[in-house]
C-alpha cells in the first residue's frame, strides 16, 4: 500500500517524519518514506488552494496512490471543538470564491457562473467518500469545513461566513485537496487539529504545540491500522 500525506508546511509533518524511514527525495518538497512495508510519501504544498491544487495534481499524475491524507491545523468556529481536538473533515467548500455585493457574499452558482451540481460538487459542496472502516478515523469528530484564501479576523466577515455556511472549522487548502482527489478519483481523508478559534487575531491564545502533537498521534494511528506487515 502506498499513501500520500499532504500538508501546507514542514511544521505539520516534522514529528511524523521522525517516526518514518527516509527513502529518497522525489522533488524538493516531495519525499518518500517507509513505515514497515508501507510506502508513505510526503508532499509539502505551501499555503493556499492554488499551490495545493498544482502540486497535488502533479504528484497524483506521477505516482498511483491507494490513499491521500491531507493533514494540518485548523481554526474552529465552534468552542465545543477545543484547541487540540483532532477532527475528520467530511465536507468542504470554497467560501470566498464568488461575488461580494452590498456587504453580502454570493457564490459562483448563486451568480449562475457555474452549476452547483457539476462534478465533483453536490449542491456547491465537496463531500468525503467515507472513513474506509478505519477505527481511528471513526473515533474522530466529523466536521464541515470552509476553505478561504484569507484568514479573517474582522467580526463582520467572520459572522458573514458563519451565517452563510455554518462551518465548524476553516483552513486555507482543504477544499482544493477535496476537489483534486475527487476529480482524479483517488481515495482521500482530511484530518485536522484545532490550533485556534476563529476570532479577532490573538496568536498568543493559539495552542499549536498541542494541536501538532495530537495530529501526529492520530495520523500514526491511521497508518498503523492500514499496515499489513
Amino acid at each position: 500500500m502506498r499513501i500520500l500525506i499532504v500538508a501546507s508546511s514542514n511544521r505539520e509533518t516534522a514529528d511524523l517524519i521522525g517516526k518514518l524511514e527516509f527513502i529518497h527525495q522525489i522533488e524538493p518538497y516531495y519525499k518518500s518514506y517507509k513505515l514497515g512495508a508501507m510506502g508513505i510519501d510526503i508532499l509539502i504544498t505551501g499555503y493556499g488552494g492554488v499551490f495545493t491544487a498544482y502540486h497535488l495534481t502533479r504528484a497524483l499524475n506521477m505516482i498511483n496512490y491507494d490513499l491521500a491524507i491531507n493533514i494540518g491545523l485548523a481554526g474552529s468556529f465552534d468552542h465545543f471543538l477545543e484547541q487540540g481536538f483532532v477532527v475528520n473533515v467530511v465536507q468542504d467548500q470554497f467560501a470566498d470564491l464568488g461575488v461580494e455585493h452590498k456587504n453580502k457574499l454570493f457564490t459562483l452558482y448563486e451568480e449562475e457562473l457555474m452549476n452547483e451540481n457539476e462534478f465533483p460538487f453536490a449542491e456547491g459542496k465537496l463531500n468525503s467518500l467515507g472513513n474506509f472502516e478505519i477505527e481511528e478515523v471513526d473515533s474522530l469528530i466529523p466536521v464541515k469545513s470552509i476553505t478561504v484564501n484569507t484568514y479573517y479576523s474582522n467580526p463582520k466577515w467572520i459572522n458573514l461566513m458563519q451565517e452563510k455556511y455554518s462551518p465548524e472549522i476553516e483552513t486555507m487548502n482543504g477544499a482544493a485537496f477535496f476537489y483534486v482527489c475527487l476529480s482524479e478519483k483517488v481515495p482521500f481523508l482530511q484530518i485536522r487539529a484545532i490550533s485556534h478559534f476563529v476570532e479577532i487575531r490573538r496568536i498568543e491564545n493559539w495552542n499549536i504545540p498541542s494541536a501538532l502533537e495530537n495530529l501526529t498521534e492520530s495520523v500514526i494511528s491511521i497508518v498503523n491500522e492500514l499496515r499489513t506487515d
